[in-house]
């Protein structure tokens, strides 16, 4: 099963960031269509079909806010 974030898209492919920081490349048309850079995404592995975990893509978004606050402060 795959999760991570999505960190950019490339020829048609997302670029998703794993826990453990490895780097796989997902077509995009695999991804639901809404799906954006920053978005946490996780494949089941029942259907082979990817949803977005909006809580954790929620979360991740107000890390960054708040570490961004921080070192401009």
């Amino acid at each position: 099963m795959l999760s991570g974030f999505i960190t950019r898209f490339e020829d048609g492919k997302a670029i998703i960031e794993q826990c453990d920081r490895t780097l796989m490349k997902v077509s995009r048309s695999r991804l639901p269509a809404f799906s954006r850079i920053g978005d946490f995404i996780i494949e089941d592995s029942d259907t082979n079909s990817f949803h977005i975990d909006f809580s954790l893509t929620e979360m991740r978004r107000q890390e960054i806010l708040r570490m961004a606050d921080m070192l401009f402060e």
